[in-house]
């Protein structure tokens, strides 16, 4: 499927706009990015537990993933964290189907300071090697990588921004051939708009340079929503859509959060 014809200069127009619109609050230290949730330089209070859905369409597979997502303050200004899901993908032509365990991220995160409007955090993150790579849910490599990132307070948003590396072991995907590993890029950035003390909207963009011999970029826009209900839980749901052949096409997510 060809990639839309969007530019990044475009996200960031809307971005700005939404900066220029009164609001009723601020946003809370709870809201937190989609794509770049590890990578946010904001903690969690204490704790975070989500439970979440994903559907995404590729050129190589389509996958339906049911994932959870947890985080903790294990002390003062120190996140760790994990994310794991099961889930199915359907795969074109005689490529195989299947259902299985995704990949695991584990993370690490020390927000060192603040100044003024900005929080500046690093951390790190692994990913181990737990998918079913024959079904597409994920490429038998395992890689580590590190970042730094900083969150700054607008009048009227929050916006956010990252940088890091990932060193990338050597995969297999669906079955195929041994592909080399690489060191990759990452970068990104965002914003959180609060509509209201219940609702914020999130803008993110995301880029990552290829990981693996012969592969591509990734690099995605997303639009998303958090809402509120109750002071401890936030539904949450956004819609990703990747520029790049080395992204999903499109990628919906839905979920529930409980945090305290």
């Amino acid at each position: 499927m060809p990639k839309p014809r969007c530019t990044i200069a475009t996200l960031f127009v809307l971005l700005s706009v939404l900066a220029t619109v009164p609001v009723a609050a601020q946003t809370s230290g709870s809201d937190r990015m989609f794509l770049a949730f590890v990578e946010d330089a904001a903690i969690v209070e204490t704790q975070w537990w989500e439970a979440q859905v994903e559907l995404s369409e590729s050129d190589f597979v389509d996958a339906f993933i049911i994932r959870g997502v947890a985080a903790i303050e294990i002390r003062d200004k120190v996140e760790v964290g994990g994310r794991v899901g099961f889930g199915s993908t359907d795969t074109p032509g005689l490529l195989p189907d299947g259902s299985g365990a995704t990949d695991l991220d584990v993370w690490g995160k020390f927000q060192f300071g603040s100044r003024g409007d900005n929080e500046f955090a690093v951390g790190g993150i692994a990913t181990i090697p737990t998918g079913d790579n024959t079904a597409g849910l994920g490429v038998d490599a395992f890689s580590l990588g590190a970042f730094g990132a900083v969150r700054h307070r607008l009048p009227r948003a929050i916006v956010n921004a990252h940088a890091g590396v990932r060193l990338n072991g050597d995969a297999e995907f669906l079955g195929g051939p041994e592909i080399n590993g690489k060191s990759s890029l990452i970068l990104g950035g965002g914003m959180i708009h609060p509509l209201s003390d219940r609702v914020t909207v999130v803008g993110e963009f995301k880029f990552e340079s290829k990981r693996f011999d012969g592969g591509d970029s990734d690099t995605r826009i997303l639009g998303g929503i958090n809402w509120r209900p109750s002071n401890r839980g936030m539904i949450r749901g956004a819609l990703s859509i990747g520029l790049t052949d080395g992204s999903p096409d499109f990628q919906l997510f839905g979920g529930y959060a409980f945090f305290f």
